[in-house]
C-alpha cells in the first residue's frame, strides 16, 4: 500500500472533517491514533480513543472487518459504553515517545552483545580473566583483532546504537531539568534521570488515578483473579497497561536492592524472597514501589531514607 506525504494526509484528513459540523468520534487505539487524534482535536471535535481490549463488541464479532468495527464503536460511543484509553496530554507526548525509544535502543543494544558473545562462544574465544568486561575499549579492540566478519558486522552496529544513546542522553537530561515530577521520582536511590522520566511519561498525571492501587494495576502488576462460587483463585500478574512502567519499576527494585540493602524497601524484599522466592518478592516490592512513587507525587514529598510514610494521606 503506497505511504502518503504528511501534506497529504493533512489536507485528506480536513476534507474528511469537512463533512462534519457537531460530531464526535472515536478511535481505536492503534500505531496512528495520535496523528489523527490531534487532527480531530484541532478542528475542535471532541475524540474519544478506544480500549482495544476492552472492546469486546469487535473482538468477538462473527464478522470482523473495518465497516463493520466502525458501526460497532460508533453505537458504543452513542451509548456512552466506550472504555476509554487515557490519552497522554500534549507536553508529555513527545518526551514519552523519545523516552521509549531511548529504552528500544539499549535492548537492541543489550541484543547484540548478546549475539557478539554467542558467536564468540561459539568459536571457543574466552575473554582474558585481567578483562572484566568484553566491551570495555580493550575488550573490543581485541575482538577487532580476531578479524570476524561476523564480529566486526556486530560491533558496528553495536558501537552506531551507542552513539545514539549518547545523543538520546543528552537529550534526556535537558528534559529532566524541567520536569518537577521527574526529580521528585529520582530521589529513590536506584532511580536515575532515565528511569524517572520514564515513570514520569508513563504516569503522566498522577491525580488521574484515585488510589495507588490503580497504578499497581495500570503498571500490570496486580494478580489476576477467577472466582467460580465461593471458589477465588489468584494467578500470575496481569500485565495489562503499561508494559514500559512495569519493567521500570522492576528494574528500580533490583538496583535499589543492591545500593541500599538495609533500607525499609529492601528488608521487605529480603524477608519476602526467604518465604516466596525472589521473582515474587521483586514483583511485590515493584507494587510496593509503585504505592510509594503514587504517594510522593501526591504528598509533592521526596523520597525519605530507610522508608517512605506521608503524614496524611490526600483524598
Amino acid at each position: 500500500m503506497c505511504e502518503l506525504p504528511v501534506l497529504e494526509m493533512e489536507e485528506e484528513l480536513d476534507r474528511f472533517l469537512d463533512r462534519f459540523q457537531d460530531a464526535r468520534f472515536v478511535l481505536e487505539s492503534t500505531g496512528i491514533w495520535e496523528y489523527i487524534y490531534e487532527g480531530i482535536e484541532k478542528r475542535g471535535f471532541e475524540a474519544v480513543l478506544a480500549h482495544p481490549l476492552k472492546v469486546r463488541a469487535i473482538a468477538e464479532a462473527r464478522v470482523k472487518t473495518d465497516k463493520v468495527d466502525a458501526e460497532t464503536l460508533a453505537q458504543l460511543l452513542r451509548a456512552d459504553l466506550i472504555p476509554r484509553s487515557w490519552v497522554p496530554s500534549r507536553d508529555i507526548r513527545d518526551p514519552r515517545q523519545l523516552v521509549r525509544q531511548r529504552t528500544y535502543l539499549a535492548r537492541q543494544s543489550t541484543s547484540f552483545k548478546n549475539r557478539i558473545s554467542a558467536e564468540l562462544l561459539r568459536r571457543g574465544v574466552r575473554r582474558p580473566p585481567e578483562l572484566k568486561s568484553s566491551f570495555t575499549k580493550k575488550g573490543i579492540e581485541r575482538m577487532r583483532s580476531l578479524d570476524v566478519p561476523t564480529i566486526n558486522s556486530n560491533l558496528d552496529c553495536l558501537e552506531r546504537i551507542q552513539a545514539q544513546i549518547e545523543v538520546m542522553n543528552q537529550q534526556l537530561q535537558i528534559e529532566f531539568k524541567r520536569r518537577p515530577d521527574a526529580q521528585l521520582i529520582a530521589t529513590v536511590p536506584g532511580i536515575g534521570y532515565y528511569g524517572a522520566l520514564l515513570i514520569h511519561a508513563e504516569i503522566d498525571d498522577i491525580n488521574r488515578f484515585p488510589y495507588p492501587e490503580h497504578l499497581v494495576a495500570y503498571a500490570g502488576l496486580v494478580p489476576t483473579v477467577s472466582q467460580s462460587a465461593s471458589t477465588v483463585h489468584y494467578g500470575g500478574i496481569s500485565k495489562e497497561g503499561s508494559a514500559y512502567l512495569r519493567w521500570i519499576l522492576i528494574e528500580s527494585v533490583h538496583i535499589h536492592n543492591h545500593l541500599h540493602p538495609e533500607s525499609r524497601l529492601s528488608r521487605f524484599h529480603s524477608k519476602l524472597e526467604r518465604r516466596r522466592g525472589k521473582n515474587r518478592a521483586t514483583t511485590a516490592t515493584a507494587r510496593k514501589l509503585a504505592h510509594i512513587i503514587y504517594w510522593m507525587l501526591k504528598t509533592r514529598e521526596p523520597y525519605h531514607g530507610q522508608g517512605f510514610n506521608p503524614v496524611s494521606k490526600p483524598a
